[in-house]
């Protein structure tokens, strides 16, 4: 086993990881463009958020994320780019849906820590 393989893997993993929390934050962001009202309890009263315009920026960013791990799993490097910036925007996007979902979105936040560690160390995928 050559000692890239393992790098490898760790590229298609987070190629395969970036498709999946993709896919499921572009559905929230799908739900909250037709829900985009929103009752925050804050600390001394309960605030009604409008999260229409994060709603499209969670699905477009989502839905860019999704194509970019299925290029790197077509082993293309300007996909691991794309992938690379766009999860870590994703990641610092997550931050303005805490007050939504709070537990989902730091989840979600690690998920793109782990995406971020699986693009940026990984060597490129190859291609026969």
């Amino acid at each position: 086993m050559d000692s890239n393989d393992k790098w490898t893997g760790w590229a298609a993993g987070g190629a395969f990881l970036m498709i999946v929390v993709g896919a499921f934050r572009a559905f929230t962001g799908f739900i909250g463009i037709f829900r985009d009202q929103w009752v925050v309890r804050g600390f001394s009263a309960y605030y009604f958020i409008d999260v229409s315009a994060l709603a499209w920026w969670m699905l477009f960013m989502r839905l860019l994320l999704v194509f970019a791990g299925l290029a790197i799993l077509a082993g293309k490097t300007w996909g691991r780019v794309i992938g690379a910036i766009f999860a870590g925007l994703a990641m610092i996007s997550e931050m303005m849906w805490i007050p939504v979902y709070p537990i989902w979105s730091i989840l979600m936040m690690a998920m793109y820590a782990v995406i971020l560690y699986a693009l940026i160390v990984a060597s490129p995928l190859k291609q026969e």
